[in-house]
């Protein structure tokens, strides 16, 4: 069964919002870490890693949809945004951590 523009449509704007939520996750995580408040930093780290699991999942099921149809899923611009967005997301993950352990040597 191929998947409706509607599904695709929800499963795209699933994606950008839990990527957006990481993002800022990961970005209010160095704020506390310049702040010298290490716990709080991995707190929200940790709940940015919940909502980057939550956008690769839904990633995850597109392209599932994407190999298991013989139409393909329609390419839009909502999806590359939503893929742009997770990659992003796990970028800004990346710098999040390295600049913790920046604040962490320097404190």
């Amino acid at each position: 069964m191929a998947i409706t523009s509607e599904q695709l449509e929800q499963a795209c704007f699933s994606l950008i919002s839990f990527s957006g939520a990481a993002k800022s996750d990961y970005l209010e995580a160095v704020e506390h870490a310049k702040k010298g408040d290490f716990e709080a930093a991995e707190q929200a780290v940790s709940r940015g890693n919940e909502e980057y699991l939550h956008a690769h999942e839904a990633h995850f099921d597109l392209i599932q949809e994407e190999v298991s149809s013989d139409e393909g899923l329609l390419t839009r611009l909502t999806l590359v945004h939503a893929e742009d967005q997770l990659a992003m997301a796990e970028t800004t993950r990346l710098f999040a951590e390295q600049i913790i352990e920046l604040y962490r040597r320097l404190a």
